[in-house]
């Protein structure tokens, strides 16, 4: 078996070893590298040690009071704003809402300095002529009646064929 302390190594397999959550085969294996590993022995000793500690240890009863004394605690503590400004200079502790105040003022004085929008006009557009050769327009009248004659003879045609 590759030891666990190893970087390459699995050392959660030591954890899980003395918490109890390895299987029997994997369990069995541990248990024979850990009496030719010494560094892995020790790791392992002090996991067991703070299992132990920890199955041993009794927590301390709660009162039945406990709730209403925690909350009455919380309550005479204030908020975190009346603690900082108790916690400050009394010069300050008028200086914060003051200035507080002072900054509203002029985020005030800054939005109505500002002049009101005007709507802008929409711009106009104007078409655009561009001067056309007699050719250029005898070819497009030609492409158009080519076009003509082509949609009869179409319509011609499935008028045929449902026949």
């Amino acid at each position: 078996m590759k030891c666990p302390m190893e970087p390459d190594g699995n050392a959660g397999w030591l954890l899980d070893y003395e918490s109890g959550k390895l299987d029997t085969g994997t369990r069995a294996r541990l248990a024979e590298h850990l009496r030719d590993c010494a560094a892995c022995r020790e790791f392992s000793g002090g996991q067991h040690a703070v299992w132990e500690a920890l199955d041993a240890w009794e927590p301390a009863p709660v009162s039945m009071d406990f709730d209403r004394r925690l909350y009455q605690r919380i309550e005479q503590q204030g908020s975190w704003w009346s603690r900082l400004l108790h916690s400050l200079n009394p010069v300050f502790r008028h200086a914060v809402p003051v200035g507080a105040a002072a900054g509203v003022v002029i985020m005030a004085g800054l939005m109505m300095d500002r002049p009101a929008a005007k709507p802008v006009a929409p711009v106009q557009e104007s078409a655009q002529v561009e001067p056309l050769q007699p050719d250029q327009v005898e070819h497009a009248v030609d492409d158009m009646q080519i076009l003509r004659d082509f949609s009869n003879l179409v319509r011609v045609d499935n008028a045929n064929s449902k026949m």
